[in-house]
């Protein structure tokens, strides 16, 4: 018993010292904003050293081609109906942010950032919750953290989209255990948000 609560212990420390307090950090400006896909980069490094360490295989982590097309059938519906929803918001509203980024931008979000959150908040944090019997949590605590790094944005409508989105990528996730399919809906949402300005 002494040992679970000493692994529950850990699970909480990693926690607040990956996920929450390098947000915290560049909220109060001690980093600069400017790092925040560094930071991405380093936490995934940080976590992705920490599987290779303790052994822990890619199917454990949703890298798996195991239901992969009936998980990538569940999503898409979600998918398709939110990429909808922001078109229509864009020829109704116009863009909401000016964001005039280059194309390779769109390749580092879709090859480097999404694989990389969903890799955070998705895949790793649903092993990490599971392993100290924690996994009932995991939608909420997997959308708020997620909501949460949007936070450095500034941005009511960025955060309550994305816990909203969080949620459903959180509760397919833990339904199919397949990252691949939520790393497809989240490149696809994450394109059309961001060309059309609505994030």
């Amino acid at each position: 018993m002494a040992v679970l609560g000493y692994e529950k212990i850990k699970v909480i420390s990693i926690i607040i010292t990956l996920y929450i307090l390098p947000i915290i950090l560049i909220l109060v400006g001690l980093i600069p904003f400017s790092f925040r896909f560094m930071l991405l980069v380093i936490m995934a490094i940080v976590i992705i050293l920490s599987t290779v360490i303790n052994k822990i295989k890619l199917e454990e982590l949703g890298f798996t081609h195991k239901n992969l097309l009936f998980a990538s059938k569940d999503v898409l519906p979600a998918t398709i109906g939110l990429a909808i929803l922001i078109l229509l918001h864009y020829l109704l509203k116009g863009t909401r942010i000016d964001n005039s980024l280059h194309w390779y931008f769109y390749l580092f979000l879709i090859f480097v950032s999404v694989p990389t959150q969903e890799f955070i908040y998705r895949s790793y944090l649903f092993h990490l919750l599971s392993r100290v019997g924690f996994s009932q949590y995991f939608l909420v605590i997997s959308a708020i953290l997620y909501s949460f790094v949007h936070a450095i944005y500034w941005d009511l409508l960025t955060l309550l989209f994305t816990l909203s989105i969080g949620f459903i990528w959180g509760y397919h996730y833990q339904r199919f255990k397949n990252i691949y399919s939520v790393i497809f809906s989240h490149s696809l949402l994450g394109v059309v948000a961001i060309a059309t300005g609505l994030l």
